[in-house]
């Protein structure tokens, strides 16, 4: 009977008290529902994106030279210890009558299998698949004829489509990479059966190892591993170039002194005759046929010195080991696990604040509750019942709520915040939907920080007050000792205020845990709110500022080397053209650096100019005062993220390398940069920091009309030109950050939602103690005379001058949250703007204010129906 009346009582105090329980239901579920939704949504990505690598088998690493592998490349590839190694070929190729360029691949069924998406594979020859993008445009059983090309090793023109497919090595589904075709962007890809190329040697290689099949891709412990095997792949191919350029040269040299000895018997014979001739008394003039072997004899003899010019001009053939990210088309790759990486570091942070708020807020509502209950617990203890089992009744309601909103919050982070995540940042890539995997330590961490917020503080609570006598306990808790605050102590000040201000002043310190509470609660949602705004803020201009404000040339166009005077000429005539708005003359590399902090390699791009600037092309502006910044003759310029990651700053040096050289030069600038890094010099700089003679080597170049239509088209007028080697666009970039952007920015408008109602709740909680804690004394001036609207103000103001210090505190704490956040989750190659617009600033204060005024409407509204005399005998 005893323990039937002790558990209806605690049921009774649940359903007397729905709103507070409620309230912590909701804020556990609040803190469970972001920790696990953001906690999970990042592993769930990497494993979807590993699961899809190892059912595809995707390549760790590509190795592609100039001229090919030739055998000897591909016995060293093969010979590699617990590597998978699969060669294939590749062309770019145009469609006869498009624009559209395509890269077609050897279709492999060892390494990075494609994806069929409807359809069959090539079976024959004459079939091809073609990137599920093209699906538009084509269906299957079309043709597809493509331009002819001298050059190529494809050996037919036309295709019949025999299925669309999903490249598992190239996962964006817009962005394929470069191409020396068309507009120098890809606009998809194809496969093709290998009996399709006609080739002496292989386009490339994909390597596979057995000792990162079980690591995480996205981890540090693969990107070690990885690295270690991309510098001792890249230290077996050092010197195969020599070994390769005399390959290449081997035949054609034969065939040259083949030909030479041909020659030189031929002209052996001819002197004779004509030493026989001359002997006669005659010349080689009077014989028709001599005549003509020597004019063949010097054409021959042209032929053989120009092929043996070109063959002795043959550079030593470079060879590119790239990763999944930096393989051409890895963009895609690269974006996913940024973002993934990106949004795990928000599971770290966001959940932190908002679980401590939460568990603020909580420990006075608990406070509140056991203070209630005060009398009830009398009575327990009068009855004999031991302070632990009454003090069990507090920590069960706790628990109850605690886990209840947990297990709420679990299940909605799991199924449905994660999900959401998840699905923003896989939209537009092969992967598809991420799966959903389950991971208990979140959700156990989810619990153990529940019973923390709300069974911790129920324990401590009555734990305490337990201690008193039952005499004491059955008794109204005495009223909070009011004391001489500092401000009746400024006199000129408190003699001015009005009564109603002093009796708001008093109460504030009065109530003094309520007051913290107040204002760390609305400042914790107010900094989760403003850093939410802030990080969609800072995303939102990045491709605007750098491609529209700083970067501002269209396209990159890099020469051939030993393009003739004629082929200058056509270049030189199509920068001068009258849709050139300008364009200037520079070199430029791509330098790679090795970062420990990072544990990965970074690519630079390196570009100088014979002037102290780019002109109107490219602008520097200064990371700190936004003020144009200069070149010097004796350092360089760099950006701003590469700053950070050397750790430098003006005035500093930092160490360059390019090919086998290192170099250390001073930093006269850093300068304002969103994404990729680079250095920029000056002719004198470069000249004195390489130790050789300056000659530029590409194009920048600015257009009229620069809309994105304009650009390729001009890219492809410039491919076309035979002193050209390759063209580069922005336009691929702008949509790779675009991605990130847009994932992150979607991702922290959940987030703010999620802050919006966590102030919502906190608000909503502590007006109800405030009103709860103090209804005697609001029914005592009600009594006196006071209007409806005097006494809701006359506890309400309260909750208005705290609510604005935690505003203002909120607003702080939030810029600095915000500065935190953008440096952790940027990823190596970005950086986020710091600046933030105005909104982000004025749509916290405004929601706040918004939820103030329709809870007090709320307050007014219960104290109009307040029941003054029931209220004044609560307590008898």
């Amino acid at each position: 009977m005893a323990n039937r009346i002790y558990w209806r009582d605690i049921w009774r105090s649940i359903r007397k008290t729905k709103a507070r329980f409620f309230s912590i239901v909701s804020l556990m579920a609040l803190g469970s529902f972001a920790l696990v939704g953001l906690k999970v949504a990042g592993p769930n990505l990497e494993q979807t994106g590993a699961a899809f690598l190892n059912q595809y088998q995707v390549a760790d690493l590509i190795v592609m030279a100039d001229f090919g592998l030739g055998e000897h490349d591909q016995d060293e590839l093969k010979s590699l210890d617990k590597a998978t190694v699969s060669f294939g070929y590749l062309q770019d190729v145009l469609v006869k009558d498009q624009e559209a360029s395509l890269r077609v691949f050897s279709l492999d069924k060892t390494l990075s299998q494609p994806v069929l998406v409807e359809g069959h594979l090539p079976k024959t020859d004459q079939e091809i698949a073609l990137s599920a993008n093209l699906a538009e445009d084509y269906q299957l059983g079309d043709t597809i004829t493509f331009e002819s090309d001298d050059d190529g090793t494809l050996t037919a023109d036309t295709y019949t489509v025999s299925g669309f497919i999903k490249a598992s090595d190239i996962w964006s589904e817009t962005s394929f990479g470069a191409s020396q075709k068309g507009s120098g962007e890809l606009d998809g890809y194809a496969m093709a059966d290998g009996s399709a190329f006609d080739a002496e040697v292989y386009s490339l290689a994909r390597l596979r190892f057995e000792d990162l099949e079980d690591l995480n891709p996205f981890d540090s412990t693969y990107q070690k591993g990885l690295a270690e095997e991309e510098s001792a792949l890249e230290d077996l191919l050092a010197d195969n170039g020599m070994e390769r350029l005399k390959e290449i040269k081997e035949e054609p040299e034969a065939e040259i002194a083949k030909g030479q000895k041909e020659l030189d018997d031929l002209k052996e014979q001819l002197d004779g005759q004509e030493k026989a001739l001359k002997a006669l008394g005659r010349s080689a003039s009077d014989v028709p046929e001599l005549v003509k072997l020597q004019e063949t004899l010097t054409t021959e003899q042209a032929k053989l010195d120009d092929a043996q010019e070109e063959l002795d001009e043959l550079k030593e053939p470079t060879y590119r080991v790239s990763n999944r990210r930096t393989m051409p088309g890895g963009q895609g790759y690269q974006t996913y696990g940024s973002s993934a990486a990106s949004i795990s570091q928000v599971g770290n942070v966001f959940p932190v604040v908002l679980y401590f708020v939460a568990a603020l807020v909580t420990f006075t509502t608990m406070t509140r509750f056991v203070d209630e209950e005060r009398t009830n617990a009398g009575i327990f203890k009068a009855l004999g019942y031991s302070r632990k089992a009454i003090r069990r009744k507090f920590i069960i309601y706790g628990l109850v709520a605690g886990t209840v909103g947990t297990l709420l919050g679990t299940l909605g982070g799991q199924f449905i915040l994660a999900p959401m995540i998840s699905g923003i940042i896989s939209t537009g890539t092969v992967i598809g939907k991420a799966t959903l995997f389950s991971y208990p330590v979140y959700y156990v961490l989810s619990l153990i920080l529940s019973l923390i917020s709300a069974v911790l503080p129920a324990y401590l609570i009555a734990n305490k007050g337990l201690k008193e006598q039952t005499a004491y306990l059955l008794q109204p808790k005495p009223p909070v000792k009011g004391e001489k605050i500092l401000l009746e102590r400024l006199g000129f000040i408190w003699k001015r205020m009005s009564f109603t201000n002093k009796v708001t002043a008093r109460n504030i310190f009065r109530y003094k845990q309520r007051m913290f509470m107040t204002i760390f609660g609305v400042a914790g949602s107010i900094a989760l709110l403003y850093a939410g705004l802030g990080i969609r803020s800072s995303l939102s201009g990045i491709s605007e500022t750098q491609f529209g404000q700083i970067l501002t040339y269209d396209m990159l166009v890099v020469e051939k080397e030993d393009a003739s005077e004629a082929d200058q000429k056509d270049l030189d005539n199509a920068l001068n053209g009258s849709d050139i708005k300008a364009y200037l003359p520079i070199y430029t590399d791509s330098l790679t650096q090795v970062f420990p902090e990072v544990e990965d390699k970074q690519s630079l791009t390196l570009m100088v100019t014979e002037g102290r600037d780019f002109g109107e092309l490219l602008h520097m502006r200064d990371a700190k005062t936004k003020e144009e910044h200069s070149l010097s003759s004796d350092g360089v310029v760099i950006s701003e993220k590469l700053a950070k990651l050397y750790g430098v700053k003006a005035g500093d040096e930092i160490s360059l390398t390019r090919d086998d050289q290192t170099v250390t030069v001073p930093v006269t600038g850093v300068v304002q940069l969103f994404t990729g890094h680079f250095v920029f010099m000056t002719s004198q700089a470069y000249e004195e920091a390489f130790e050789e003679s300056y000659a530029s080597d590409a194009y920048l170049i600015g257009l009229k009309a620069n809309d994105e239509q304009a650009i390729k088209d001009h890219a492809a007028q410039f491919l076309e030109l035979s002193a050209v080697s390759a063209v580069s666009q922005n336009l691929s970039v702008v949509e790779q950050v675009n991605l990130i952007v847009d994932s992150l920015a979607s991702t922290m408008m959940l987030l703010v939602a999620v802050s919006i109602l966590l102030a919502m709740v906190i608000l909503y909680n502590l007006t109800n103690i405030n009103v709860a804690e103090r209804i005697r004394e609001l029914s005592t001036i009600k009594v006196l005379g006071f209007h409806n609207k005097e006494v809701t103000l006359y506890i309400y103001r309260e909750t208005i001058v705290l609510t604005l210090i935690g505003i203002a505190l909120g607003l702080l704490s939030g810029h600095f949250l915000h500065l935190f956040l953008i440096e952790m989750i940027a990823p190596d190659s970005m950086m986020f703007n710091p600046q933030v617009t105005p909104e982000v600033w004025v749509i916290p204060i405004v929601t706040i204010i918004l939820i103030l005024a329709v809870l007090g409407w709320l307050v007014n509204h219960r104290l109009k129906k307040l029941d003054m005399l029931e209220a004044l005998k609560a307590n008898e």
